[in-house]
């Protein structure tokens, strides 16, 4: 379903700021931002300035997002990619500043074309993710600040896991981008969190205004799936490989649960997709029934085979798009805990959650042995998605922000 543009005049002229171009959409930032995007523009004028790679199909870009317009910057090192000169030149740079490198590597790229902005009219300043609240913005315009998660969070988490001197390295960096997102949060207008869990936290650093924005899910991409067409002891991760703590989610399940499941279902096939696979994924396919297949042009099909999906996230912060897409198809669902975190559904109604790795082998191997349990999950996951987290509601809550703003509240 298409977001409907009404005959309503056009309020605000509003300036997003993104260090990602969110076209195309491979990861759950870059789809949320495109989103927001085609939500604002059903009552207000947008402009997008954002950092782009060398290789990014500027032209397609800007007829996809139209009726956005789009500015463009250069950047330097593209979230998951492998460590270039530019990124350790601002990872050095950081240490000897207040600064985090996230704001050295995403912010500071795009703070000359900021301030030029300034002069222009812009009635509101959007802002993705945290730390980039620091840019120098024009002066008394609004700041809506667009969290997508807690980063600092998601830095202490995948710290607990890394190697002592990966493990030091990130504690400082923790330092500083908890430093830098309070102060980004106390400078924000509003700010917009995926979950109550991450507002909540919001709320009590900065005494900011907060509202809920979750993460949604196009319901016509992802039909609910017929059980007869899932594939006998078929287990789904999807996840883009770029993001770390689906890596160590993967490994993790892989080498402590996927064994116990197996040996209790020897003909149970596990498949990984997800963009990009790094080696130590790829090398996951020794292990018996495991199968990487990488990057796909659409999940649909996948979630459609997998009689189960999971979700064993051991860090990370905000809500993983993928669990929704998953509940959305009518999938029965196997998650952490953190997997989880800030989706308002309920363990035993909607899905099955554990955090041990036999508490969640016993819960997939369950779950394939009652076709009867998966259907009743599922259906109870769509319907949750269906009344919470259609992106249709979910714009309706950001233009309800924005009205407010255009109300001088």
């Amino acid at each position: 379903m298409e977001f409907k543009r009404e005959s309503v005049e056009i309020s605000l002229r509003v300036l997003v700021v993104s260090p990602l171009l969110p076209y195309p959409a491979r990861s759950g930032g870059a789809l949320r931002i495109r989103q927001l995007l085609r939500a604002l523009v059903l009552e207000h004028e947008v402009t997008l300035l954002t950092s782009t790679p060398s290789g990014a199909r500027w032209e397609e870009a800007c007829e996809a997002l139209a009726p956005v317009r789009l500015l463009r910057v250069r950047s330097g090192w593209t979230p998951g990619e492998g460590p270039s000169l530019a990124k350790r030149a601002r990872q050095l740079r950081s240490l000897c500043s207040r600064r985090s490198a996230f704001y050295w590597t995403f912010a500071w790229p795009l703070a000359p074309v900021v301030r030029k902005l300034g002069a222009q009219a812009f009635d509101v300043v959007q802002v993705e993710y945290g730390p980039l609240g620091l840019l120098p913005l024009p002066s008394g315009v609004p700041l809506v600040l667009d969290t997508h998660n807690v980063e600092y969070r998601t830095l202490e988490r995948i710290a607990e896991r890394a190697s002592a001197w990966r493990r030091l390295w990130l504690r400082l960096e923790t330092a500083r981008v908890r430093r830098d997102e309070q102060e980004a949060w106390r400078r924000a207008t509003w700010c917009l969190a995926t979950s109550h869990v991450d507002a909540r936290e919001i709320t009590a650093v900065s005494g900011a205004r907060v509202a809920v924005v979750p993460n949604g899910v196009e319901l016509e991409h992802y039909p609910f799936q017929p059980p007869e067409r899932a594939e006998p002891d078929h287990v789904l991760f999807v996840g883009s490989f770029r993001y770390w703590p689906n890596v160590d989610g993967v490994r993790w399940f892989v080498e402590q649960v996927w064994p116990r499941i197996v040996r209790c279902r020897p003909a149970a096939r596990l498949s990984l997709v997800g963009f990009d696979p790094p080696a130590e994924v790829r090398r996951l396919e020794c292990m018996p029934g495991v199968a990487v297949v990488g990057t796909v042009p659409d999940v649909s099909p996948w979630l459609a085979r997998a009689s189960v999906v999971i979700v064993p996230l051991r860090a990370g912060s905000g809500t993983r798009l993928k669990l929704l897409e998953a509940l959305a198809a009518g999938k029965a669902v196997v998650s952490t805990q953190l997997g989880a975190e800030g989706v308002e559904c309920e363990h035993g109604r909607h899905l099955l959650l554990a955090d041990e790795p036999q508490a969640f082998a016993a819960s997939v191997l369950s779950l394939l042995a009652s076709p009867e349990r998966r259907l009743e999950l599922g259906r109870a996951g769509r319907r949750l998605i269906e009344q919470e987290y259609a992106w249709e509601r979910i714009a309706e809550k950001l233009l309800v922000v924005y009205r407010r703003l255009a109300g001088g509240n």
